[in-house]
C-alpha cells in the first residue's frame, strides 16, 4: 500500500477548489459512529451537511451522503467522470480510494453542502482526505486510537497515535476523545503541537453519563436504547444514544464537545442542546450493533446481531455488549475475516468467542472496487476458533452466509454476524433479495 498525498494533490489541483467547511475526524474506532452523530445532530439544526465514510457498504457511491441520504447515482457518477478525466488528464495515477475521496469532495462543492463531515480512511497524515487545505477545516476529531493496520502506521501506539492526529491544521482546534491507552494522549499531544493545532480533551467540555442500563426484555429482541445526561456549557439534558453498546457513550461525547466548540462560529451558534439530543437519539449507522430480523428459507424468523468489528478493540466492544444481554443457551457466530499479516485471526477471535460457543465459518464476496481486499483462508479461522470455543462447543465451514445461517437457525436464540463489514454488507444484500 502506497500512502502519499502526491497524486490527489496533482489530481485535486486540476479540479474546482474545495471550499466546503469541513469537521475532519481521525481514530482506529470509533470514527465512523461519531461522524454519524455529528450528521444527525446539525441536521436537527437545519444545517445542509455532506458526510463521506469508507469503505462503502453495499454500493460504491453509499459512502457519499448528501442530508443523511446516499448521493443519487446520477450525481455520482457525473462527479466521478469529471474526477476520471482530471485524473486521465494530469496522469496523476491516483488509487481507487484517492479517486473516491475526490469525487466525494468534488460532490459536495457542486452541491454546496454547508459543512461537510470527513472521516479518514487510514491513519490520518498521509489518508487521501488529508488533501483538504487548512482554511476549510473547522475543527479535527480523534476518537479511541488501538493497534491496527501496523505494517502501514507503525508497530507501536505512539507511532499510530502520531499519524492520526497529524490531521490536526495550525490554528484550529483538534478535538481529542477518551482513550484506553495513556501512551496515546502523549503522543497526541506533541503531534498537534507540532501542526500548530491546540489541542482540546472532550470530557473536559462535555460529560455523558448514563442514567441507568437499558433493560432487554428477551435475549433475541434488541434492548432499547441507552438513557443518559448530557452536560454541556452548564446546562443539562436527559436523551437516549440512538446507536448501540455502552462505548457509543464516549462517540457522543466527542461528537458534542465538536460541536461545542463550533459554537462560537455563527453558522453553529444556533444549535441547541434540545437539537443535540434529538440528533443522538436518531443517530443510525448500519453494520454495527444492527439488529435485524432475517427471514430464513425455510419461513422462520431470526434475530440477527451484525457488527463489522474487525479487530481486537471493536472485538472487545462486542463482547462487553453481548455480555450486557440476557443470553440463555449457547451463543451463535457467523464469522469470515478479512486477510491481513499484521492482524492474525486469533487476536479478533479472543476477544470475543469464550468456551461452549457455536461458529460457522464464511467467506465473504469479492468487494467492488476493493480487489486487494480478502477473505483470511477459511481453514485457519476455524482452527483458531476450535481452539477458543473448546470441546463444549461446535464449529464448522460454510460455503456461503447463506448456507451458514440455515445452519445457525437452529436452538440458537442470539446469532452474531461479525469478523468484516464486508460480511455485514453480504448479509444486507441477502435481506434485500429474500425479504
Amino acid at each position: 500500500m502506497d500512502l502519499s498525498l502526491s497524486r490527489i494533490r496533482s489530481l485535486v489541483a486540476l479540479l474546482p477548489r474545495y471550499t466546503r467547511p469541513t469537521i475532519h475526524i481521525a481514530g482506529t474506532n470509533g470514527k465512523g459512529s461519531t461522524t454519524a452523530l455529528i450528521d444527525s445532530i446539525l441536521r436537527q439544526a437545519s444545517l445542509f451537511t455532506g458526510r463521506f465514510n469508507s469503505p462503502h457498504l453495499l454500493d460504491i457511491h453509499d459512502s457519499i451522503l448528501l442530508n443523511g441520504h446516499e448521493i443519487s447515482p446520477g450525481e455520482y457518477y457525473e462527479a466521478l467522470r469529471s474526477v476520471t478525466i482530471a485524473n486521465e488528464t494530469g496522469n496523476c495515477q491516483c488509487t481507487s480510494f484517492e479517486l473516491q475521496t475526490a469525487t466525494a469532495l468534488l460532490a459536495f462543492e457542486r452541491a454546496g453542502v454547508e459543512v461537510v463531515i470527513l472521516e479518514v480512511g487510514l491513519g490520518g497524515r498521509l489518508d487521501a482526505t488529508n488533501v483538504i487545505s487548512d482554511d476549510v477545516v473547522l475543527v479535527s476529531g480523534i476518537a479511541a486510537i488501538d493497534l491496527d493496520h501496523q505494517a502501514v502506521l507503525g508497530d507501536s501506539l505512539e507511532q499510530i497515535a502520531r499519524e492520526k492526529a497529524a490531521i490536526a491544521r495550525r490554528g484550529r482546534p483538534c478535538v481529542l476523545g477518551r482513550q484506553s491507552h495513556p501512551v496515546v494522549m502523549d503522543a497526541i499531544k506533541m503531534s498537534v503541537g507540532a501542526t500548530g493545532g491546540y489541542l482540546l480533551y472532550a470530557s473536559d467540555h462535555t460529560q455523558i453519563f448514563q442514567r441507568g442500563p437499558p433493560t432487554p426484555v428477551h435475549p433475541a429482541i434488541p434492548p432499547p436504547a441507552s438513557n443518559v445526561s448530557i452536560h454541556l456549557r452548564g446546562e443539562r439534558i436527559d436523551t437516549t444514544i440512538g446507536l448501540q453498546g455502552s462505548h457509543q457513550m464516549h462517540n457522543a461525547e466527542l461528537a458534542v464537545a465538536i460541536i461545542g466548540t463550533l459554537q462560537h462560529n455563527p453558522t453553529f451558534q444556533h444549535v441547541t442542546l434540545q437539537q443535540i439530543s434529538r440528533g443522538l437519539s436518531l443517530a443510525r449507522w448500519p453494520g454495527r450493533l444492527d439488529w435485524i430480523s432475517y427471514r430464513t428459507e425455510h419461513g422462520e424468523n431470526l434475530w440477527l446481531l451484525a457488527d463489522g468489528a474487525h479487530n481486537p478493540a471493536s472485538a472487545a466492544s462486542l463482547a462487553r455488549y453481548l455480555a450486557s444481554l440476557p443470553i440463555s443457551g449457547p451463543r451463535c457466530f457467523v464469522i469470515s475475516l478479512s486477510y491481513s499479516p499484521s492482524k492474525p485471526p486469533r487476536s479478533t477471535l479472543e476477544a470475543v468467542l469464550l468456551p461452549g460457543d457455536r461458529v460457522a465459518v464464511v467467506p465473504f464476496s469479492a468487494v467492488d472496487r476493493m480487489p486487494w481486499v480478502k477473505p483470511q483462508e477459511p481453514a485457519l479461522v476455524v482452527k483458531v476458533a476450535k481452539d477458543l470455543v473448546g470441546p463444549s462447543g461446535d464449529v464448522v465451514a460454510r460455503s456461503d452466509l447463506r448456507a451458514a445461517l440455515s445452519w445457525a437457525r437452529h436452538n440458537h436464540s442470539t446469532v452474531v454476524v461479525t469478523g468484516s463489514l464486508y460480511l455485514v454488507a453480504d448479509l444486507y444484500r441477502l435481506q434485500l433479495a429474500f425479504p
